[in-house]
Protein backbone atom coordinates (compact mmCIF):
# COMPACT_ATOMS: atom_id res chain seq x y z
CA UNK A 1 0.00 0.00 0.00
CA UNK A 2 1.35 3.38 -1.08
CA UNK A 3 1.42 6.19 1.88
CA UNK A 4 -1.08 8.79 0.99
CA UNK A 5 0.69 12.05 1.26
CA UNK A 6 -2.34 14.22 0.83
CA UNK A 7 -4.66 11.93 3.57
CA UNK A 8 -6.21 14.73 6.31
CA UNK A 9 -3.41 14.74 9.65
CA UNK A 10 -4.64 14.18 12.90
CA UNK A 11 -5.16 16.42 15.26
CA UNK A 12 -6.64 15.74 18.56
CA UNK A 13 -6.60 18.78 21.40
CA UNK A 14 -7.71 19.05 24.56
CA UNK A 15 -7.34 15.43 25.67
CA UNK A 16 -7.22 14.63 29.19
CA UNK A 17 -4.38 12.63 29.82
CA UNK A 18 -5.53 9.92 31.74
CA UNK A 19 -5.56 6.05 31.42
CA UNK A 20 -8.78 5.78 29.23
CA UNK A 21 -8.41 8.72 27.08
CA UNK A 22 -4.77 7.95 26.53
CA UNK A 23 -5.58 4.35 24.99
CA UNK A 24 -8.57 5.69 23.14
CA UNK A 25 -5.82 8.06 21.43
CA UNK A 26 -3.39 5.56 21.09
CA UNK A 27 -6.01 3.57 19.27
CA UNK A 28 -6.96 6.28 17.03
CA UNK A 29 -3.22 7.44 15.77
CA UNK A 30 -2.99 3.34 14.86
CA UNK A 31 -6.35 3.46 12.87
CA UNK A 32 -4.98 7.10 11.27
CA UNK A 33 -1.48 5.58 10.48
CA UNK A 34 -3.14 2.36 9.01
CA UNK A 35 -5.66 4.27 6.94
CA UNK A 36 -2.67 6.71 5.59
CA UNK A 37 -1.01 3.71 3.73
CA UNK A 38 2.02 4.07 6.64
CA UNK A 39 3.14 -0.14 6.41
CA UNK A 40 2.47 -1.92 9.58
CA UNK A 41 5.87 -2.16 11.19
CA UNK A 42 6.61 1.88 10.79
CA UNK A 43 2.60 2.31 11.74
CA UNK A 44 3.27 0.50 15.34
CA UNK A 45 6.92 2.11 15.59
CA UNK A 46 4.67 5.15 15.73
CA UNK A 47 2.42 4.57 17.71
CA UNK A 48 4.38 2.82 20.23
CA UNK A 49 6.97 6.31 20.76
CA UNK A 50 3.96 8.54 20.77
CA UNK A 51 2.17 6.42 23.47
CA UNK A 52 5.19 6.05 25.71
CA UNK A 53 5.32 10.22 25.06
CA UNK A 54 1.60 10.42 25.90
CA UNK A 55 2.25 8.23 29.46
CA UNK A 56 5.26 10.86 29.91
CA UNK A 57 2.68 13.28 30.10
CA UNK A 58 -0.34 11.28 32.79
CA UNK A 59 3.32 10.15 34.70
CA UNK A 60 5.08 13.79 34.81
CA UNK A 61 3.38 17.09 33.87
CA UNK A 62 0.35 17.10 35.72
CA UNK A 63 0.88 16.86 39.58
CA UNK A 64 -1.89 15.93 41.16
CA UNK A 65 -5.50 16.09 38.73
CA UNK A 66 -4.65 14.81 35.47
CA UNK A 67 -4.01 17.76 32.70
CA UNK A 68 -4.80 18.19 28.81
CA UNK A 69 -2.19 16.77 26.29
CA UNK A 70 -2.65 17.64 22.18
CA UNK A 71 -1.57 15.01 19.26
CA UNK A 72 -0.86 16.29 15.88
CA UNK A 73 -0.04 13.91 13.40
CA UNK A 74 0.89 14.45 9.60
CA UNK A 75 2.47 13.12 6.56
CA UNK A 76 4.50 14.92 4.57
CA UNK A 77 6.67 13.97 1.05
CA UNK A 78 8.78 10.44 2.40
CA UNK A 79 8.11 11.35 6.30
CA UNK A 80 6.02 10.91 9.32
CA UNK A 81 5.63 13.63 12.06
CA UNK A 82 3.89 13.26 15.69
CA UNK A 83 4.00 16.12 17.89
CA UNK A 84 2.81 15.90 20.95
CA UNK A 85 2.20 18.81 23.86
CA UNK A 86 1.54 19.23 27.09
CA UNK A 87 0.68 22.04 29.14
CA UNK A 88 2.36 21.10 32.42
CA UNK A 89 5.64 22.10 34.00
CA UNK A 90 8.57 19.92 33.57
CA UNK A 91 9.34 18.29 37.13
CA UNK A 92 12.49 15.83 37.25
CA UNK A 93 12.77 12.27 39.17
CA UNK A 94 11.85 12.59 42.75
CA UNK A 95 14.59 9.98 43.07
CA UNK A 96 17.23 8.66 41.48
CA UNK A 97 16.01 4.63 40.54
CA UNK A 98 19.71 3.28 40.31
CA UNK A 99 18.24 -0.21 40.58
CA UNK A 100 19.29 -1.73 36.81
CA UNK A 101 15.79 -3.88 36.20
CA UNK A 102 13.39 -1.22 37.07
CA UNK A 103 10.82 -0.28 35.12
CA UNK A 104 10.81 3.27 35.51
CA UNK A 105 12.77 5.68 33.66
CA UNK A 106 13.41 4.04 30.34
CA UNK A 107 10.47 6.38 28.29
CA UNK A 108 12.57 8.84 26.44
CA UNK A 109 14.62 6.08 25.70
CA UNK A 110 11.92 3.73 24.25
CA UNK A 111 11.07 6.61 21.99
CA UNK A 112 14.31 7.83 20.98
CA UNK A 113 15.29 4.06 19.84
CA UNK A 114 11.72 3.59 17.81
CA UNK A 115 11.48 6.93 16.14
CA UNK A 116 13.83 8.54 13.66
CA UNK A 117 14.26 11.53 15.19
CA UNK A 118 13.24 12.56 18.77
CA UNK A 119 13.10 16.31 19.96
CA UNK A 120 12.28 16.99 23.53
CA UNK A 121 12.09 21.04 24.13
CA UNK A 122 10.97 21.88 27.73
CA UNK A 123 9.61 25.38 28.69
CA UNK A 124 7.13 27.49 31.18
CA UNK A 125 4.40 26.49 28.87
CA UNK A 126 5.12 22.92 28.95
CA UNK A 127 6.78 19.95 26.66
CA UNK A 128 6.69 19.64 23.18
CA UNK A 129 7.92 16.18 21.87
CA UNK A 130 8.18 15.79 18.24
CA UNK A 131 8.69 12.34 16.96
CA UNK A 132 9.61 11.64 13.42
CA UNK A 133 10.28 8.63 10.90
CA UNK A 134 11.22 8.18 7.32
CA UNK A 135 9.13 6.45 5.00
CA UNK A 136 11.09 5.42 2.09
Amino acid sequence: MDVQEDTRGLSCHGIVAEPGALRALRHRLLAWALESGIPDDRAHDIVLAGYEALANVADHAYPGEPGLVDLDAVCRSGSVEVVIADHGEWRPPEEADDDPVSVRGRGLLLVQATADRADVRTGADGTVVTLRWKLA
